[in-house]
């Protein structure tokens, strides 16, 4: 099917709910995969993907693939879509790698709580054929996901995935060096202002913190690395995304124990912590 026919498919089709600029970004995805096919054969699939799209299925999960940095990492409803910013947050740990590598060597240590498909383990580990991860998910669809990402992007040797719910934990593992994390942080309340698109088809698990709490998660985490700190010889170096409407509470819990800071995203939003838990053993 030429490229223009289906172009014109999905502006009919779309038009009514998507703008041009949306569906100009379809195209990109539709494209490729119907130029190919036969007359009939492409006009089952445009009917079928944009019946998807217009039930607000989003087209990552259609595709079930994301682009990620270098990678093209495999999505399903098990897994969050990798967002912009955890991307961004992934290029700022590479702009330390120097600092946390004096410190601490160039084999370096890493764990990734709550990981979803992987997106950040898979993305540092492509970029830094020295480092190992540890890669946590109380989810063991998305578990699986993760396996399949580790696999086809060739970092599957230099990570381990293990099913684990955080909240339950009494300690990290040892030997770490790096810890991030994007956990849940949407209080159930909020889901009404959401997206339709993510409200009906992303994994909850992933998006709303328990309790209603949208800290919980981040509490924990400090509670750990500053228990951490006790057992240490090299500094625990710790990067989260977080929520921008709370970013001081949230690096006010790891105030106390480490150096902490709020680095704003591209859009000058106050989107990670940053911070050097130093050994105080």
């Amino acid at each position: 099917m030429e490229t223009q026919t289906i172009k014109n498919h999905l502006a009919q089709a779309l038009g009514h709910q998507f703008t041009n600029e949306e569906i100009h970004a379809f195209g990109f995805w539709v494209v490729p995969h119907c130029i190919e096919l036969s007359e009939t054969q492409a006009q089952v699939e445009l009917t079928e993907i944009c019946e998807k799209l217009c039930k607000n299925v989003p087209i990552q999960y259609i595709f079930e693939a994301a682009f990620f940095g270098p990678l093209t990492l495999k999505v399903t409803p098990a897994t969050l879509i990798p967002r912009p910013e955890t991307e961004e947050m992934c290029y700022l740990i590479g702009q330390k790698k120097g600092e946390m590598q004096r410190t601490n060597g160039a084999n370096l240590r890493g764990i990734d709580i709550g990981t979803g498909s992987g997106c950040i383990p898979m993305y540092l580990l492509h970029e830094n054929h020295y480092w190992t991860f540890t890669a946590v998910d109380v989810s063991e669809d998305a578990l699986d996901i993760a396996a399949e990402n580790a696999f086809h992007t060739g970092v599957q040797t230099r990570i381990q995935l293990k099913h684990s719910d955080v909240l339950s934990w009494s300690e990290l593992p040892a030997n770490i060096d790096l810890l991030v994390s994007n956990p849940p942080y949407v209080k159930l309340d909020e889901a009404t202002s959401m997206h339709q698109g993510v409200l009906q088809h992303e994994p909850h698990l992933a998006l709303f913190t328990p309790e209603n709490d949208p800290l919980i998660f981040y509490r924990k985490l400090a509670t750990l690395c500053d228990n951490e700190c006790s057992r240490r010889q090299t500094p625990l170096y710790i990067w989260l995304e977080i929520n921008q409407y709370l970013a001081e509470e949230t690096r006010e819990l790891f105030a106390p124990f480490a150096s902490a800071e709020v680095i704003r995203d591209l859009s000058d939003n106050p989107r990670f912590v940053y911070a050097i838990a130093l050994p105080n053993g």
